[in-house]
């Protein structure tokens, strides 16, 4: 067995290092190329890099254009709150999803969560809300899945990053995976052999299947191909390097089951859940490889975009896995900003969500000895086991601010309660800021309540001070005259730490 072992280790290292070559051999032959024709390759990079920095910059002044379907209103610094506008204006036009058209894509948006910051609307609060020759170093205390944090190693700043959700972080930690080249590879030499190996297998059907509630039936011979080869001597890469696999895995369920939902209220599909049969799974082994595909091409981007800023790279985002109001940076931790979506008061509830998706999609992730011994944000995530009588752990069932379970649970108290919130997390943000650092915070009402009256009576007990920020309201007019608010009112608010 041993001498197999060794063997399929060093068949699956060949194979690598002879892509890697034909890749480089490739990228030798691009850049002759361009020699021949005059064209250095630090001038092609330099101008691909202005050419796509120009498309970014044309659709950001499209997209924040002012519109007549929104209601705006602006107040303080004219400058700033002009900013603010415009990030805004770019934040409802297109949503927090994924990256638009014309602004650089990285992770953004790969792997689901409830909600979100706009890449582009936060790219633009970093380079115009904040001083770009002053600020190095940004914290989002609301981190979700990590735009913040993305964006601001894009600009070269350190970034730091925290959530109460296991989910969220699990995200946020493999958003921020600035992979290298070779792990990169291993990735995806990875999923082909796993797709290789699932294609061939024959499905279970669960009768005897321990893990039949992990995953719907036609995706469990991807999952015990994965498992299999990850846990076998020919797999050659780090624990980070299978986490990526697993998310990806949980990613391409995910997204099947949402197409799935979506026919089924269609009424294109009335079968049972995870259906298919043989064909089905090997369709699914294709779906998860296309899935590692575009995810390492993701990291490759991500990486890249790194790499244009001017001097040392950033260091790696932290990201933690805590309740903000148990968070505190020590002194040479301190950052020069922080921004954040923080939650809206009763829309939500994110340890719910967090929940049903380890409970489903997310539990194709293992919960084995090497991944035990890795702690950091996604720890929570990857090593809980889901439990049979929904008795979870604390960490997944306590610390949410304003959820709208809270509001269900006790109405009568929500709003005093939500108060006392705001200032627990908004004493921690003072305090995580350096003197005169700068705080911009997107927040929407909800229960009844002027959240941004609410965050700055809050905010000013800590020497936050109110500098610029905007309101943004879509109102329709009905017939009788009657005005009703179509969407969310949002408000984007700046502060100044005294």
């Amino acid at each position: 067995t041993r001498p197999m072992a060794r063997v399929a280790r060093a068949t699956s290292r060949a194979v690598i290092s002879t892509r890697r070559e034909a890749r480089d051999a490739s990228r030798r032959s691009s850049a002759a190329r361009r020699a021949r024709r005059g064209v250095g390759t630090r001038t092609a990079a330099a101008r691909s890099s202005d050419a796509a920095r120009e498309r970014e910059l044309e659709y950001l002044e499209r997209a924040s254009t002012p519109s007549d379907v929104f209601t705006e209103r602006a107040f303080g610094d004219a400058a700033l709150a002009e900013s603010c506008l415009r990030a805004m204006r770019v934040q409802w036009t297109h949503g927090y999803a994924s990256a638009p058209s014309g602004f650089a894509r990285c992770t953004h948006g790969f792997g689901e969560i409830l909600a979100g910051m706009q890449p582009a609307a936060c790219d633009l609060i970093m380079r115009e809300c904040f001083e770009a020759t002053e600020t190095r170093s940004v914290l989002d205390p609301f981190a979700g899945g990590g735009t913040t944090l993305v964006c601001a190693q894009t600009l070269g700043w350190r970034a730091v990053g925290a959530d109460v959700s296991p989910l969220a972080c699990f995200v946020s930690a493999n958003r921020n995976w600035r992979a290298s080249e070779e792990e990169v590879e291993v990735m995806l030499e990875s999923a082909r052999t796993v797709t290789d190996r699932a294609g061939t297998r024959e499905e279970k059907d669960g009768a005897n299947d321990e893990d039949a509630s992990d995953v719907p039936r036609s995706w469990r011979a991807v999952r015990d191909a994965l498992r299999e080869y990850l846990a076998s001597d020919a797999f050659v890469g780090a624990p980070r390097v299978a986490e990526g696999l697993w998310f990806c895995m949980s990613v391409a369920l995910q997204r099947t089951q949402k197409s799935q939902n979506k026919r089924r209220h269609k009424g294109k599909s009335k079968g049972k859940r995870g259906g298919g049969g043989d064909d089905a799974s090997r369709v699914n082994a294709e779906t998860f490889r296309k899935t590692v595909e575009e995810y390492a091409n993701r990291l490759e981007q991500f990486r890249e975009e790194c790499a244009k800023h001017a001097g040392a790279p950033a260091p790696p985002a932290s990201i933690h896995n805590v309740d903000v109001r148990k968070f505190k940076l020590s002194a040479e931790d301190k950052v020069d900003a922080v921004l954040t979506s923080c939650p809206y008061p009763a829309v939500y509830d994110y340890l719910s969500f967090a929940r049903k998706v380890r409970a489903g999609s997310g539990a194709v992730v293992p919960s084995s000895a090497s991944f035990a011994a890795r702690s950091g944000p996604t720890s929570s995530y990857v090593n809980t086991v889901v439990p049979g009588d929904r008795n979870w752990p604390a960490g997944w069932t306590e610390g949410e601010i304003g959820s709208r379970r809270a509001l269900r649970s006790d109405p009568y108290a929500f709003k005093d309660v939500w108060q006392r919130e705001q200032e627990e997390w908004l004493a921690v943000v003072a305090d995580s800021l350096t003197p005169r650092g700068r705080a911009a915070i997107m927040v929407g009402d909800g229960a009844n309540i002027d959240t941004r009256a609410s965050i700055v009576a809050a905010a000013a007990k800590f020497a936050l001070r109110e500098v610029a920020g905007c309101t943004m309201k879509l109102t329709t007019t009905t017939e009788e005259g009657r005005v009703y608010n179509q969407a969310r009112t949002e408000h984007l608010i700046l502060f100044d730490r005294a």
